[in-house]
């Protein structure tokens, strides 16, 4: 197929994710000093983009080429003059859990306070793409005790019903991206994140802490690899598209030695049962959105690399 062929086929294709960033991008990364955002930054320079890292935190192990600047992002005179050097923005730069050693309203508050700023600054600069980072937490099955979901498998239309501060704050911000989504034209990709995984020491301990993990399920016991995590967030950035989309991110398969299905069934009686047909070790959490938007798929498997250590998966 030539290219104009090719790009004739994409644009008639709704589902075909958009061309890339046709040049390197500037992006701010808030909250760059973090353990996920390590990876994403080294992601993003590996791929030719200029990136600035913005925290109160100075980075343990700086990516090279990335220059650390201390801003309170809760400060718009301290964030404007970066964003105005910025083509686009991926924030990871917010209280990361509602276990916090601070009170909850101020877990809500500060989160609330700095994703609403750094919105609306990238909205009135009108910058060309904004990544948000959020929360599977967001659907309340994701805590103790776990609101049941509506249905499994679930995509990003299932209703949100967070259930701890940390979550009520990324569902107010993203409503808040959706707002100067809609108000302002800013072009933002909220990415729904379970936990992720940083490390790759799967040694005999991690094993054996999988095989006792048989209890009540954490988070349907979905993961994302930081890898992973890092290539969606580049890839979000590089294939803008209008308005506001929130896309779910988790590893294609669940961190479990035991059914999932089982789990459920012995477990969380209130919880729809999965069709009958769901792999028993498959995620519940669908992914077919960021596959057709921007051509994401996770490919960091536990249970792959579980078999690759040891010859076979347990099961228990």
């Amino acid at each position: 197929m030539s290219q104009s062929s090719a790009q004739a086929a994409s644009s008639a294709d709704p589902a075909a994710p958009p061309a890339r960033a046709a040049a390197p991008l500037r992006v701010v990364v808030t909250g760059g000093s973090g353990r996920v955002a390590a990876h994403v930054l080294r992601e993003l320079v590996a791929r030719g983009h200029a990136c600035v890292n913005v925290d109160r935190r100075a980075p343990h192990h700086p990516v090279p080429g990335v220059r650390w600047v201390y801003a309170d992002l809760a400060c718009r005179e301290q964030v404007q003059p970066l964003f105005e050097a910025a083509d686009a923005v991926c924030h990871l730069g917010e209280i990361p859990t509602h276990h916090a050693p601070i009170p909850p309203e101020e877990i809500y508050f500060t989160n609330c306070r700095i994703g609403a700023t750094v919105l609306q600054t990238a909205a009135d600069l009108k910058l060309r793409r904004f990544i948000y980072t959020s929360t599977c937490q967001t659907y309340g099955v994701w805590d103790t005790p776990a609101v049941p979901p509506l249905h499994l498998p679930f995509d990003e239309t299932h209703p949100l019903q967070p259930q701890n501060v940390y979550a009520l704050s990324k569902a107010a911000n993203e409503r808040y991206a959706r707002y100067v989504a809609e108000r302002h034209g800013l072009s933002v990709a909220a990415l729904r994140l379970p936990w992720v995984m940083t490390h790759d020491d799967w040694g005999d301990d991690a094993i054996e802490w999988l095989k006792r993990k048989t209890g009540p399920t954490d988070g349907l016991e979905t993961y994302l690899h930081g890898t992973d995590a890092a290539r969606a967030f580049a890839r979000a950035l590089e294939h803008s598209r209008p308005g506001f989309e929130a896309y779910h991110l988790t590893a294609a398969d669940i961190m479990s030695f035991r059914p999932l299905a089982r789990r459920l069934a012995e477990h969380h009686p209130t919880f729809p049962e999965l069709p009958a047909d769901w792999p028993p070790y498959k995620s519940p959490v669908l992914l077919d959105k960021a596959k057709a938007h921007f051509g994401w798929e996770p490919q960091v498997s536990i249970r792959d690399r579980i078999k690759a250590k040891m010859g076979e998966v347990p099961e228990v």
